[in-house]
């Protein structure tokens, strides 16, 4: 009896040592509170730390509390002493895996997941702007906000001229009288008891232009799938948005997709997942309206009737909450390629080459929005600013069988377990089936609708009708793109690796970053959509040129030849004023092409060199003008 009970009782002390582990680690390092710092390399809008005990509950409501700038896109918050184990997240949105707190003063890269050692020095006056160095803006002059903190005195000027004082934040008009094509520079200067910090601005004047063609760099998706397919651009026709299609036509057809092409089906487990599959578009308008309407499929009781879920847990408008863009060409606002400040729109990583002015934004179960963004002069987008918080939009759902009677997709899923990769949608040999011919119950296949305001859009039927928009819908998951109409294939470039932030049977289309190059849908009239625009190469600039050229390597920021993670630590300085990018190491550097430096560039170096590619042809040798330097 004696043996047993100290069998019991080793066991009981066992158990509580790995219970008190986490805090046990927490409370040696620090008496009262422990400082934890996190490096926002995923750029997150609103960084958040969550904090608990382990085995116990936080101390505060999820997503917890908002973590303190540091600078240099670097974190801070104070734990305090018992709580060991902690989340960053994106205001509860995005967020790291549960972490277990090793030390005080210790940094967590959201890029590497890994932990270090962070001493942040004597605290130095920090500087932003509104507007990112080396920014373009079309009017006669730009309003730049510049913010100060930590600073005991501060002051600007405007292209060497005269200082001028401000306390904390200033709006400085720049850009008067300065010529189209030149630049303006914005000094300032902050200093506090442990020194001083000055950092300048340059902003270039262009001149206004109206666009032409499409902007797209690739052709639109051919086969199955179909952008304005034998020329249709929707019809003048007033739509009931109530859930039901009677009132919709098949020659109201935009953007045609296909069934079971979404990310999940191309790994050998992820089928217990919800599917995110587009199908089809159409569009209709009317004096006062733009209606769309999109159908969705949901095939799991053909390819994967086993895993259950797909099927029991109902539509995506009764479970789900997930992000739905509409990306429009309105000829009424300023470009954009769907970048904020910090990152991307609602942080989805989708970008885009076709002109966009207006985004609408909205989760699949109508709980957010339908929001409305335009961009400012650099075409960057602002969360927290709508066009107009009541749309007038209306959004509704129902099931039932597609508009054309037919579901046309490639059968079988699991991966590579039934001849599933990626790319196999553009082959004709793939198993093509229409799933109704299959059995597929079209209860299961769902659509919406919803009708939008011209005047929210600040167009007319006349516009739509004389002129033409364009449209682009992409639903995401995770943190990524997961189909879209019309279809591009970034939406399944990773579909075949493995999550690396979530259940490792996950897809990584989940995680990655979606760059769309394929034309816009036509709504109204058809534009012209010019032809992709090639790449220079090192071949070209052998000919024969009235202007001589330079190659270089993109990602190649140091000009060493070679891409590697000094080019991706030097963007990282620069963007921190810590050094100075010029020439062709700028232009080389510049991956995402959105004609400035900054830590999406560098992320997206770190990441080619994992492995992971990102839709910028990284590591490629092209050519530039030397006038153009």
């Amino acid at each position: 009896m004696k043996k047993l009970s100290k069998r019991v009782l080793s066991l009981v002390l066992s158990i509580l040592i790995l219970v008190s582990l986490c805090t046990v680690m927490l409370t040696a390092n620090a008496a009262d509170s422990t400082v934890v710092y996190y490096r926002n390399s995923k750029n997150f809008s609103s960084v958040y730390a969550y904090y608990w005990p382990q085995g116990g509950s936080g101390p505060i409501a999820w997503p917890g509390t908002a973590m303190t700038a540091e600078g240099d896109n670097i974190y801070s918050v104070n734990v305090p002493a018992g709580n060991g184990c902690i989340i960053f997240s994106n205001n509860g949105g995005n967020q790291t895996a549960d972490l277990t707190i090793p030390a005080d003063k210790n940094l967590y890269d959201g890029a590497t997941g890994v932990w270090e050692e962070y001493n942040p020095g004597p605290k130095m006056p920090s500087i932003s702007a509104s507007k990112k160095d080396g920014a373009s803006f079309k009017s006669e002059t730009m309003d730049v906000t510049i913010t100060v903190t930590d600073a005991q005195t501060a002051s600007y000027s405007i292209d060497g001229g005269a200082s001028k004082n401000f306390t904390g934040s200033a709006i400085v008009t720049m850009g008067a009288g300065v010529a189209v094509n030149a630049t303006t520079t914005l000094t300032v200067t902050a200093t506090n008891e442990n020194g001083t910090t000055t950092k300048t601005f340059t902003y270039t004047k262009k001149e206004a232009s109206s666009v032409q063609g499409d902007g797209a760099t690739s052709p639109a998706c051919g086969g199955y799938y179909g952008t304005n397919p034998d020329g249709g651009v929707g019809k003048r026709k007033t739509i009931t948005v109530d859930g039901d299609k009677s009132d919709w036509e098949t020659s109201m057809l935009i953007a045609q997709g296909t069934a079971n092409d979404d990310p999940r089906v191309y790994r050998e487990n992820s089928m217990y997942e919800v599917g995110i599959d587009d199908y089809a578009m159409y569009a209709a308008w009317d004096n006062d309206n733009l209606y769309l309407m999109w159908e969705m499929a949901n095939v799991q009781d053909v390819v994967a009737p086993n895993d259950d879920y797909p099927i029991s847990q109902g539509n995506l408008f009764q479970t789900q909450n997930l992000p739905i863009f509409l990306y429009m060409y309105t000829g009424q606002g300023n470009l954009t390629n769907n970048r904020t400040a910090t990152g991307t729109l609602w942080d989805t990583g989708i970008t885009y080459d076709a002109y966009v002015d207006t985004v609408v934004a909205f989760s699949t179960n109508g709980s957010n929005g339908p929001f409305i963004y335009t961009a400012d002069e650099e075409g960057i987008l602002n969360p927290d600013v709508l066009v107009n918080k009541n749309t007038g939009i209306k959004l509704d759902w129902g099931n039932g069988a597609t508009l054309s009677g037919e579901l046309w997709g490639i059968d079988k899923a699991y991966g590579h377990y039934n001849n599933r990769i990626p790319g196999d949608m553009f082959d004709e040999s793939s198993a093509w089936v229409d799933f109704y011919k299959q059995g597929h119950n079209p209860k299961y296949d769902f659509f919406y609708e919803m009708s939008i305001p011209l005047s929210s859009l600040n167009i007319s039927a006349s516009d739509i009708e004389n002129n033409g928009i364009g449209l682009l819908k992409v639903i995401t998951f995770g943190t990524s793109g997961m189909d879209c109409l019309p279809y591009d294939p970034s939406m399944n470039d990773n579909a075949d690796k493995a999550a690396t932030m979530s259940q490792e049977f996950n897809s990584m289309e989940k995680e990655d970053e979606d760059h769309i190059t394929v034309p816009l849908a036509r709504v109204g009239k058809a534009g012209s959509t010019p032809p992709p625009t090639p790449q220079p190469s090192t071949e070209e600039s052998t000919q024969p040129s009235s202007t001589p050229s330079v190659g270089y390597v993109l990602g190649d920021a140091d000009g060493d030849g070679v891409v590697s993670i000094i080019d991706s630590t030097s963007i990282q300085r620069h963007s921190a004023s810590l050094e100075t990018i010029s020439g062709t190491g700028y232009i080389a550097g510049d991956v995402d092409k959105d004609e400035f430096l900054s830590v999406m560039d560098s992320t997206s170096i770190q990441r080619y060199m994992a492995g992971y590619n990102d839709g910028y042809r990284i590591g490629e040798t092209f050519s530039v003008k030397i006038n153009e330097i």
